[in-house]
């Protein structure tokens, strides 16, 4: 069962590191937003389980929000906390309303906030879109990936091992399973490993853990699309300056532009051979592509 997400919107930014944090310590994934568009726009891409939401943000309020998140099918779902610093009658009838809870925001407001978010993680679980696996038989795809030029090597039969503070690594936000064999086995006959998310923020995420030496992005993927992936990597000063390579089935080149002008580094369509993803790579990244022998500690025993 994957973790559940909030989604915490406060333009204090010091409130929200701390809600962060604490929410984070507690097992629920984070997104946040710091104004009121940002928000909506976070949840209709996430349609997190629970939403904090603070009533007082540049560009609209947490109650707006809310109401019209209750509009949506999906974000109907969603579990809304609403923080003020006044809570007055009109503000306490409109949370009831919707079904809100709400939280006094003051020194104490995790003292009265961290019951409520145990008792919403204790309900029944949603049930996670469960990450497309890899078909049992490899086999059924070497002519494909053969067809793209990504597979000639011995090293090809290798699997995804943990990663090692000392190895470079990409990561590759896509959903497409097909893809990611053909690109980890290539990548390890280099001595690169491949960390992979299926989920546009877990990619985000992960980012985060260890500075990727690149980031292969799709454009179409479950929990948040390539541009608005793009777009939260490079507002943040942890990745805006790791280079983020488009690989993806849409032709569109309006679409490429969008992407190139919010900071990709590279738009490449599918299928992509071997030879378009190194050049790119190589481009930009220091990364040594020659191939080489596998370090053991990467390989493993087969």
């Amino acid at each position: 069962m994957s973790e559940k997400q909030i989604l915490i919107a406060d333009d204090d930014q010091d409130l929200l590191e701390l809600l962060s944090m604490r929410c984070q310590q507690l097992g629920l994934a984070v997104v946040v937003a710091d104004n009121a568009m940002d928000a909506l726009s976070t949840a209709d891409v996430c349609a997190p389980e629970i939403a904090l939401l603070d009533v007082r943000m540049p560009g609209g309020n947490g109650i707006s929000v809310s109401e019209m998140m209750a509009t949506d099918e999906r974000l109907s779902q969603t579990s809304v906390i609403v923080m003020t610093g006044d809570p007055n009658e009109k503000v306490q009838q409109r949370c009831q309303e919707m079904g809100a809870q709400l939280v006094k925001k003051d020194q104490q407001i995790w003292t009265r906030l961290e019951p409520m978010l145990k008792e919403l993680i204790a309900q029944e679980s949603t049930d996670d879109a469960t990450p497309p696996t890899e078909p049992e038989g490899e086999e059924s795809l070497l002519s494909m990936l053969q067809e793209w030029g990504w597979l000639d090597d011995a090293t090809s039969s290798t699997a995804e091992r943990d990663q090692d503070a000392g190895t470079p690594w990409v990561l590759a936000i896509d959903d497409d399973p097909d893809f990611s064999i053909g690109l980890q086995k290539r990548l390890l006959s280099v001595g690169v490993r491949l960390v992979r998310a299926y989920r546009g923020m877990d990619g985000y995420r992960s980012a985060f853990q260890q500075r990727p030496a690149a980031i292969l992005l799709d454009y179409q993927m479950p929990d948040g699309n390539g541009e608005y992936i793009l777009r939260r990597l490079k507002e943040s000063s942890a990745t805006d300056s790791v280079p983020v390579i488009v690989v993806t089935g849409m032709r569109d080149a309006s679409l490429k532009r969008r992407m190139m002008a919010a900071g990709a580094s590279e738009f490449l369509t599918k299928p992509v051979s071997w030879d378009q993803l190194k050049r790119a790579l190589l481009q930009y990244t220091d990364l040594d592509l020659r191939s080489k022998i596998v370090p053991q500690e990467l390989v493993g025993s087969s």
